[in-house]
């Protein structure tokens, strides 16, 4: 069943375009620095050969280039997010770490014991809740979920347990994890596969939670899609705006053996229990494309990968067939409109997309090469900017 073999055939996969691992050297320095604040632009990559994945700063991701020749850092840390200055990472004892990198060297600020929950990169997923508050979640064995409160300025765990979920009934598991919170109303999005073919049920399920105390818990169920955006620790499918959640179904070759289900937005309005059932925008022909990615911009608007579906046999397809565009969706008026860049390397469920006052950054793959492709969005133009020299695939974009 995928939860089983399948599924490490998919976490493969996974590490050839999607998590950031590297390699950092034991025995750092024992003292935190202070993170550097003038390369504030952060790309983790894979180049060389054999492969090595690397931490590259930079100041500008507008133009310019960036190599692993000389420069960055090669680390053996799985890293799961960043914010201000620090990354926040898996190493091989299976500890969390937090640390930082100058371009020449990591340094590891605090690393504790992270058991607190079943930590799996094809069930796990995380979400910020403020500044200083990162929650982990994850999904045991595909039938119970978990949490665990980090605050990262202590790095220490203030809550943890099991969220009471229903478990799924005998011969099923739960996938499909996507989440987002409205104010302190927690929203899980999922679906049940079964364990004799890993195909999801017809339909598909929110759990409505009270934070922090994780309890008051709603199950609701809709039956017009069935498929919420999975490996969501990769890369985003849900968010929130102007106090509405919104969810991106998103049943691709490489997630599910499914055929001709809905790739689409659904919502969640602010103190509803369940999905809004007035609502759902489907945003490509189903027979033909595939959407993945639910990166938000603001002002009820999103980024989302589009690509050809006709052309994908497996999921090796997305990290070398130049079949993906880019879109802004509009959620709130149901529209959508291409972005110029060239169709490029999908690059599977990875966080390539960054924005920034206004600004969306994109590293795209192309035939021409691989860039970051800059789009403001307030005037629909793009340039190319940073290029990436050397580089074989993106697995991380962001400011620090």
């Amino acid at each position: 069943m995928l939860k089983t073999n399948s599924k490490r055939f998919v976490l493969s996969a996974l590490v050839l375009f999607v998590a950031g691992f590297s390699a950092c050297k034991k025995g750092g320095s024992a003292e935190p620095e202070v993170p550097s604040t003038t390369n504030n632009f952060s790309l983790f990559v894979d180049a060389g050969t054999p492969s090595g994945a690397y931490i590259l700063r930079t100041s500008s991701l507008s133009e310019g280039s960036v190599t692993t020749t000389g420069n960055g850092v090669e680390t053996s840390l799985t890293v799961i997010t960043s914010k201000d200055g620090y990354y926040y990472a898996t190493n091989d004892a299976g500890n969390l770490v937090k640390f930082s990198s100058d371009n020449k060297k990591i340094t590891v600020a605090k690393e504790i014991p992270f058991t607190q929950i079943s930590w799996a990169y094809w069930s796990s997923f995380y979400i910020w809740k403020d500044a200083k508050t990162l929650i982990f979640f994850s999904v045991n064995s595909g039938l119970q979920y978990e949490y665990a409160t980090l605050n990262v300025e202590t790095m220490a765990f203030t809550a943890s347990g099991n969220i009471n979920i229903p478990k799924p009934p005998a011969g099923y598991y739960y996938w499909g994890n996507s989440a987002t919170f409205i104010d302190n109303k927690l929203y899980i999005s999922y679906t049940r596969n079964a364990d004799a073919d890993d195909i999801s049920v017809n339909e598909s399920y929110l759990a409505s939670i009270d934070y922090p105390a994780m309890n008051n818990i709603v199950v609701t169920t809709d039956t017009r899609f069935n498929f919420p955006s999975h490996y969501t620790l990769h890369m985003p499918g849900a968010f929130t705006d102007n106090g509405t959640a919104y969810f991106l179904n998103s049943p691709t070759i490489w997630a599910t053996k499914m055929t001709n289900k809905p790739f689409g937005v659904y919502r969640v309005k602010s103190g509803s229990t369940q999905t809004d059932a007035t609502y759902f925008y489907e945003l490509t022909d189903r027979t033909k494309e595939e959407a993945l990615g639910l990166y938000h911009v603001g002002n009820g608007k999103a980024i989302v990968k589009i690509m050809d579906k006709t052309q994908i046999d497996g999921s090796s397809a997305y990290g070398s067939k130049y079949i993906t565009d880019y879109y802004l969706v509009d959620v709130a008026n149901q529209t959508k409109t291409k972005i110029n860049i060239p169709k490029s390397i999908s690059g599977g469920y990875s966080e390539n997309v960054l924005v920034d006052n206004g600004v969306v950054y994109i590293a795209a793959k192309t035939a021409n090469g691989f860039y970051v492709y800059v789009y403001n969005v307030a005037t629909g133009t793009v340039t190319r900017g940073l290029k990436l020299e050397g580089i074989t695939s993106l697995r991380r974009l962001e400011k620090l």
